[in-house]
């Protein structure tokens, strides 16, 4: 006869066949430490059994041992929350995945690169489409996430499974494609500083001219729109720009509806326009029309430009 835990996982429509004799909640439960570490529940080995079965059926030519993947998902645990709500909130597939790549499993590697880096290329688009520049991101994208070196971790495992891995990699991917293009300006003598959506899609004088000289105050106008935010606004925004969520989590993490975050997120990007405009015609004296042609050659790419400047540390005096 089956052993009880084979058993159940049997009834429950399960595949036992990548089970070990203990019981998942109790593998999970011995590497919390602390109050969350509680009695192992049915509920848990449900929803542990669940999470596992979904993860291989994600990714049937991987194989991660339920010891390894359990350990690995409890060092990620959310602080502050109970051992099952916190593994109910986490995209347990994705750490399967991301568990299975850095050990360097190939079958891992080759489904990440199918499912996540062909993905680049609409990652990085408001930065550079070239193929070459798109090449390049996605090779050191690579390298960052999953070579080991010396005292240095792989990236891959700053995941936490807290969002779904593909906003992650695509964060990531932006991040990389920034990096790389101010290193290029870097070497061509080019101003970083310069606002990154400053692009025309067709010859015009005078946006090519307000491009030129307000330039710099357009970047100064942005920074100071974002730093004055409430911190509740710029704490959305960097979950969404900088952690990857989506609204659905977003909307989780404040127990709204998810129309309420998509509400939000439109609503801080048109009082970044508006108070931007403000500024920029208060400083600059410049009239409306042509505060209009300046933010329009940012508006089509203002997710990079927020991106960018929540993203940069700030800057210290001395």
């Amino acid at each position: 006869m089956a052993p009880p835990a084979v058993r159940g996982y049997v009834a429950l429509g399960i595949d036992p066949g990548m089970r070990e004799a203990t019981p998942l909640s109790e593998l999970f439960l011995a590497k919390i430490a602390g109050p969350r570490a509680t009695l192992a529940t049915p509920d848990l080995e449900r929803l542990l059994a669940t999470a596992l079965s979904t993860a291989r059926a994600a990714w049937p030519d991987v194989r991660v041992g339920d010891a390894e993947i359990l350990a690995y998902v409890a060092a990620r645990l959310p602080e502050g929350e109970e051992a099952a709500a916190a593994v109910a909130s986490m995209h347990l597939s994705d750490l399967y995945l991301a568990c299975a790549c850095l050990r360097g499993d190939a079958r891992a590697m080759k489904a990440f690169d199918a499912h996540f880096l062909r993905e680049v290329a609409q990652f990085v688009a408001q930065i550079d489409r070239s193929p070459a520049f798109v090449d390049e991101v996605r090779q050191q994208l690579r390298e960052k996430l999953f070579v080991h070196e010396e005292g240095v971790v792989p990236k891959i495992a700053d995941f936490s499974g807290r969002g779904p891995l593909g906003g992650w990699i695509r964060v990531s991917a932006v991040r990389t494609a920034l990096n790389l293009r101010r290193g290029k300006k870097e070497q061509a003598g080019v101003d970083e500083d310069e606002v990154p959506s400053l692009k025309t899609d067709a010859p015009d004088p005078e946006l090519d001219y307000l491009k030129t000289r307000y330039g710099r105050e357009l970047r100064e106008a942005l920074q100071t729109t974002l730093a004055g935010l409430p911190s509740d606004e710029r704490s959305v925004l960097r979950m969404h720009y900088i952690d990857g969520l989506n609204i659905d989590e977003i909307g989780t993490a404040y127990r709204v509806h998810r129309a309420t975050v998509a509400r939000w997120l439109a609503a801080s990007r048109e009082k970044i326009l508006d108070l931007t405009k403000k500024m920029l015609r208060e400083k600059l004296k410049l009239d409306a029309g042509e505060v209009e042609s300046m933010i329009g050659l940012v508006q089509s790419q203002l997710d990079v430009s927020i991106y960018r400047f929540l993203d940069k540390p700030p800057k210290t005096s001395g």
